[in-house]
């Protein structure tokens, strides 16, 4: 059995993103212990007693005993604090965005090999239950050859809602960056990489700083299309994920529980973490001679942990991380061909 001590773990950021996506599963891990946070708000000592709070940046990666430093500050500030925290001799955990351009992302990729240090991107949305229950129903093979993808993640916004002044910023901010690189990973894992990309980026409400719909199509060579859409104006709103192959088609519609669960207080080593009742599992109908045949397909329970398990696995045994870095370049490459796309209204080769 091994006697290892936890890995100490620094937290910049106690926002939404520091102190429920990020916060909560470090604690869950018996292999993590959140040993700083940078903030100036005050930390919940009684969950966290042994996470001392830290007035800078600076002062969290000078200190020798963090081997671990979790980013999740603000975006423009990504790129700068995982480039000192690796030269600091730190791991890192970078929140999504990584970065807002391929080349800075082969900065950190490059600097993560000068220091002998693992750069690990945060895109925990790999471990929502919804999208596992697609992998698995995927590598089952039972939609057969799948032409088409369909993911959008909209929450209505009539009025956009800003948390913080720098997400007023009309560059590096909104669904494209916000939302959309956890669709585009998720492609990504599903079916590689692209060929071409085609994008409808806008601003539809005259009150906003920033786009609030974003439409992405990626086109690959075998004739599937994956499209994601994020509309902060669909009243309607929610989350769907939907499959069609040449043996049916599945749909499913509701927001992986987990997020909520640790709005309203639940933790993540709570029972049934992650799991769905059955009213929300996703329909699957496949085709039988000339009849379709319904049945509901179980949702695997979501579970973020698994991305923080996977850190302590590639830090301490030697594993793969979870998330590679290459995967995150393709998808700041897809941004950078959305962009394009807008501009020129064409068709982009990626």
């Amino acid at each position: 059995m091994s006697t290892r001590k936890p890995l100490r773990v620094g937290l910049v950021g106690w926002g939404l993103a520091g102190r429920t996506l990020h916060a909560p599963f470090i604690r869950a891990l018996s292999g993590l212990e959140l040993a700083g946070v940078v903030t100036s708000r005050e930390v919940d000592a009684k969950l966290f007693p042994s996470a001392r709070r830290l007035a800078s940046f600076d002062e969290l990666i000078a200190l020798p005993d963090i081997e671990l430093v979790v980013i999740a500050s603000p975006n423009p500030l990504h790129v700068e604090q995982t480039l000192a925290a690796l030269r600091a001799g730190k791991h890192v955990v970078c929140d999504k965005p990584l970065a807002q351009n391929a080349v800075e992302v082969e900065q950190l990729m490059q600097a993560a090999d000068q220091a002998g240090r693992l750069l690990i991107p945060f895109q925990n949305r790999r471990w929502d239950g919804d999208f596992r229950t697609v992998q698995q129903l995927l590598g089952a093979a039972r939609l057969g050859q799948v032409h088409a993808f369909q993911s959008s993640w909209s929450k209505y916004q009539g009025v956009p809602r800003v948390r913080a002044a720098w997400k007023a910023a009309p560059l590096f901010n909104g669904p494209l960056w916000d939302l959309c690189p956890h669709l585009i990973d998720q492609a990504i894992v599903l079916f590689g990489r692209p060929r071409h990309v085609l994008a409808r980026i806008a601003q539809h409400r005259p009150q906003g700083t920033v786009h609030d719909y974003v439409r992405l199509s990626l086109l690959y060579d075998s004739g599937l299309e994956a499209v994601l859409e994020v509309d902060q104006l669909d009243a309607f709103g929610g989350r769907r994920l939907a499959l069609r192959g040449g043996l049916g088609a599945f749909e499913k519609i509701g927001f992986d529980p987990q997020e909520a669960e640790l709005s309203a207080g639940r933790l993540p080593d709570s029972a049934d973490w992650g799991k769905e009742p059955p009213e929300a599992w996703g329909t699957l109908r496949l085709l039988r001679g000339d009849q379709l045949i319904e049945e509901r397909v179980e949702t695997l329970p979501g579970d973020h942990r698994l991305f923080y398990q996977g850190v302590v696995d590639a830090l301490v045994g030697g594993r793969p991380s979870p998330v590679a870095p290459a995967d995150v370049l393709l998808q700041i490459r897809i941004i950078e061909a959305a962009l394009k796309s807008q501009e020129t209204r064409q068709l982009v080769h990626l």
